[in-house]
């Protein structure tokens, strides 16, 4: 008889335990996401100045790039390219192209100047571009050279180099673009390609399905609802729209294929927060 009870004490409990793992699963299904602090206030970001460029020799690294930053909340942390952090906004060291230099301060707010550094003596280009619509080969790049030695070579990538100095029909994305002399001094770009796919368009995306009761509606964070948010949390949203794990099945909503791509393509132009249409 003793037995028989221990038995039905155990049946009990074990089907307690699978009773609580089912609800455990049924909610990481219902809308998973992420521990993630509040994001800070941004309204006053820091601000980049470009105090001075030195140019560099032709295919030598001896150019140099001086910034300060003011507003927002010191100290301030700097990079170019993402790399060399530093407390100065100084970077030397550099060859003739263009730079992307961030500013970073003590609530992680940030500013980014674009800035070129020529060649002294040598080749110089500017670069023209034609947005190409999302999920589209529509773009285009045009190289205008000066200086040097003509003629002018010019390449895409790691493609080989070519006469022309027009590259067409390009998806949207980032591109290394390399221009050349006859004495050899090359000067080498990053072009960013975009979409044209606006925020506005993504945050209404995002908003309507999966900043849902009791998902991402501030019940649970990260807290859709808000833009900034949005903006920070756009790799993982790019993710799991990708995978369609986002919006979850039990929310009764469904992103579209046009709707997902949309998603991708913002991420893919570096999630702009302005309209870029």
């Amino acid at each position: 008889m003793v037995i028989t009870e221990k038995c039905m004490m155990c049946s009990k409990q074990y089907v307690s335990v699978t009773i609580l793992i089912m609800a455990i699963a049924s909610l990481m299904q219902a809308c998973t996401y992420d521990v993630v602090p509040a994001p800070e206030d941004c309204s006053d970001p820091p601000v980049i100045q470009l105090i001075s460029v030195e140019d560099a020799s032709c295919g030598v690294a001896s150019g140099a790039i001086q910034v300060q930053a003011s507003a927002g909340e010191a100290p301030y942390v700097f990079r170019i390219n993402g790399e060399g952090a530093n407390a100065e906004g100084k970077f030397n060291n550099l060859k003739a192209g263009n730079y992307s230099v961030t500013v970073a301060d003590n609530k992680g707010c940030t500013h980014t100047l674009e800035v070129q550094v020529n060649n002294q003596d040598g080749l110089n280009v500017t670069v023209e571009t034609t947005e190409a619509a999302c999920g589209t080969a529509e773009g285009s790049i045009r190289i205008h050279a000066e200086g040097g030695e003509e003629p002018y070579q010019f390449k895409l990538d790691q493609q080989a180099f070519q006469s022309s100095s027009t590259f067409a029909q390009l998806l949207p994305g980032s591109y290394e673009i390399t221009a050349q002399d006859a004495n050899g001094c090359e000067v080498v770009q990053s072009v960013q390609l975009s979409s044209g796919v606006a925020f506005e368009q993504v945050e209404a995306i995002i908003k309507t399905n999966c900043a849902v009761s009791n998902c991402h509606d501030g019940t649970t964070s990260p807290d859709f609802r808000q833009q900034e948010v949005i903006r920070q949390k756009a790799e993982r949203i790019g993710d799991r729209t990708g995978n369609k794990t986002m919006p979850p099945s039990s929310s009764g909503k469904k992103l579209s294929d046009e709707e997902i791509a949309h998603i991708a393509c913002w991420v893919g132009d570096g999630a702009p927060a302005e309209n870029s249409q």
